[in-house]
């Protein structure tokens, strides 16, 4: 087995093995809502690949954020192709990625699935019991990790989709007068240093 960082030409058969993997009706779950017209973090997907280079198992990230001033991370969905399920491909891909999320600083990581699978893995109910998300969800199966201890406490409020693009610093507006007077005095300036350079110097004896 082999983890890679997920390429472009994998989609297709990554989109094939969640679907076989969690059926027609997964893009109702209330995690899509999180995901809908939010790309994945390219530095967090990863794809397993067997020993002839197939791909056979994936797992994505997606930027969230908490009560619009807490970031943190979706996980999933970690998918593996049925017939090899239970060989570890599955817990390999999730150890690859929350290593990166602490390489990354990332401090907090949701889900939504199956405790019995997750709580190894440090993902805690508890943690999330302030949490809220857009829409139904089994209470048990909603969870969360610090991977910094304490990141979760005071962390409160509902989950929405979010950016890990730095956004935009807002162009500083300058008032007309200001700009103005800047501009006669550039302008001034320009017209000393020519006069200065027309001048003759002074001749000696």
């Amino acid at each position: 087995m082999r983890i890679v960082r997920e390429r472009r030409t994998d989609a297709a058969a990554i989109d094939a093995m969640v679907a076989a993997a969690f059926g027609p009706d997964r893009m109702q779950k209330t995690v899509y809502k999180l995901r809908e017209g939010v790309r994945p973090i390219r530095d967090l997907c990863f794809v397993a690949l067997d020993e002839t280079g197939k791909l056979v198992a994936s797992l994505r990230f997606w930027p969230i954020i908490i009560n619009e001033q807490w970031p943190a991370v979706l996980l999933g969905p970690l998918a593996v192709a049925p017939e090899l399920r239970g060989l570890g491909y599955g817990k390999a891909l999730m150890w690859q990625g929350l290593a990166r999320c602490r390489e990354l600083g990332i401090s907090r990581v949701i889900l939504v699935g199956d405790p019995e699978y997750y709580n190894p893995f440090g993902f805690r109910r508890e943690l999330a019991l302030h949490l809220q998300l857009p829409g139904w969800v089994e209470e048990r199966r909603f969870l969360a990790l610090e991977t910094i201890a304490g990141a979760m406490i005071g962390v409160h409020g509902m989950i929405g989709p979010g950016s890990l693009a730095p956004r935009p610093k807002p162009e500083r507006k300058v008032p007309a007068k200001k700009r103005d007077r800047a501009r006669d005095q550039a302008r001034k300036a320009r017209a000393k240093g020519k006069l200065r350079k027309r001048r003759t110097p002074k001749r000696k004896g």
